[in-house]
């Protein structure tokens, strides 16, 4: 077996198959046509035509001390760039975890030709991004979520493993980054380790109670309108929206038309009555202004969250108000 093969094969077994599979893909229908490597292991760029390396062994070996000394104790470091994975095999024995980025699918052949990996592969110790693959926000989000990698966030820098990569691909490490960047704050975000929103939400939740006691009961709208409509219709807020709305008055009497409290003025303006009005927001700033014409909202169900804000919950009118339950187990205790 060959060291691509033990690399691909390492990727096949579950660490990254999207990637694998492209990898085996490329082997079997294409050849590299823009990058070849030398014995000397290093990268020729045919487009550029320059090698990726002035100096091999001096340009490794600097971006090798830099990273490590701007990194010490790191648990993870992310670095955009395979090279020909030299760096990054060395560099591996440092960190729990290495993330690395790549752009081109044949410098990633190229690389894993040349060094084996598979073992770093398959316990995660180098893990592999697509920068083009479509679903990559997705999985750093993964990542960013794992609460090894959650806690360290804030250590969270994109390195490069050579100044080729930084004079040819500026502009997608630039872009890369502030997804990086993105990424990290919605986890941090998400983790909420003040725990202030849940509680605020627990509180709200409570409050909401008389009100929900004189709503109408969820249960009784499934059992009474389940399979009433063949069709149903999402309205969000967006800009995008005000293209659709003449199709959306046209088609309104054949489906069931749910509508995020953000988009409801403009579903008035236009004198669209949606079946159902969704809130779920716990501040009262926010919803309120959403429901200013009460007179306009008779004909609709508003459907609110349970944690919604209680201010919001009492001036509505509990004849065509409904307020869920979330389906987890401390909120389903109250059904």
């Amino acid at each position: 077996m060959t060291i691509l093969e033990k690399n691909i094969q390492a990727l096949l077994s579950g660490v990254n198959e999207p990637l694998g599979n492209k990898l085996l893909n490329f082997i079997q229908n294409k050849t590299c046509s823009r990058f070849n490597i030398d014995e000397n292991l290093n990268i020729y760029d045919k487009t550029h035509n320059v090698f990726m390396y002035e100096n091999l062994e001096e340009e490794l070996n600097f971006f090798y001390q830099s990273i490590l000394e701007k990194t010490p104790r790191y648990p993870f470091v992310c670095i955009y760039g395979i090279g020909n994975a030299l760096l990054i095999k060395n560099l591996a024995k440092h960190y729990k975890h290495l993330f690395v980025f790549e752009s081109e699918i044949e410098l990633f052949i190229l690389a894993l030709s040349t060094i084996d990996l598979s073992e770093e592969l398959k316990v995660y110790k180098v893990v592999l991004f697509d920068c083009v693959a479509k679903d990559l926000e997705i999985q750093i989000a993964m990542i960013f979520d794992q609460q090894s990698i959650l806690e360290y966030l804030s250590l969270y820098e994109m390195f490069i493993s050579s100044h080729y990569y930084l004079k040819y691909y500026e502009t997608s490490i630039l872009s890369l980054n502030e997804l990086c960047i993105k990424s990290a704050s919605v986890a941090i975000r998400n983790a909420d380790i003040t725990c202030f929103l849940p509680l605020l939400t627990h509180g709200q939740f409570l409050q909401n109670i008389p009100s929900m006691l004189e709503s109408i009961p969820f249960q009784r709208i499934l059992n009474e309108r389940k399979n009433k409509f063949e069709n149903a219709i999402v309205v969000s807020a967006g800009p995008s929206l005000a293209k659709q709305l003449p199709l959306l008055k046209a088609y309104q009497d054949k489906a069931v038309i749910f509508c995020a409290d953000g988009a409801l003025s403009m579903l008035e303006k236009e004198g669209i009555v949606p079946d159902y009005v969704l809130n779920i927001d716990f501040k009262d700033c926010h919803a309120m202004k959403f429901f200013q014409n009460k007179e306009n909202l008779k004909q609709s169900i508003i459907a609110l969250e349970c944690a919604t804000h209680p201010n919001v919950a009492r001036s509505l009118n509990a004849e065509n108000c409904m307020i869920v339950l979330r389906n987890k187990a401390l909120y389903q205790r109250f059904n």
